[in-house]
């Protein structure tokens, strides 16, 4: 008996879901920090491309290329990752905002110091 016959997985199907995964992975920092929304949004959307092109390549295969479900998770994981790092971002500069910390950092960073 042989061994199973497994198609070649597309190129970027692997490295979306371990883009999308690792910005999930990466959104509590997005509470402790409003910095720690970017990376989140970068890797996300970083991994939104990659398993686009990698499904488009598995779509115009004609089934020779494997790595739909991977590709699929790359897309999902890092459209999560990229709306909640979004939504906690925006809360974050509400909270600022509202708080008028954010204000007054803005302001003693531009305020010219008197001799």
């Amino acid at each position: 008996m042989g061994a199973p016959y497994a198609l070649p997985e597309a190129q970027g199907a692997l490295p979306a879901m371990v883009l999308g995964i690792v910005g999930l992975v990466l959104l509590p920092l997005s509470c402790c920090c409003g910095v720690g929304a970017l990376p989140s949004v970068v890797l996300g959307i970083l991994g939104i491309v990659f398993g686009v092109s990698a499904r488009n390549r598995i779509n115009a295969s004609g089934g020779t290329l494997g790595g739909s479900s991977r590709a699929m998770a790359g897309i999902i994981c890092g459209g999560i990752a990229v709306g909640v790092a979004a939504i906690l971002f925006i809360l974050v500069l509400a909270v600022g905002l509202g708080s008028g910390a954010f204000l007054n950092a803005i302001n003693n960073a531009i305020a010219t110091p008197t001799p």
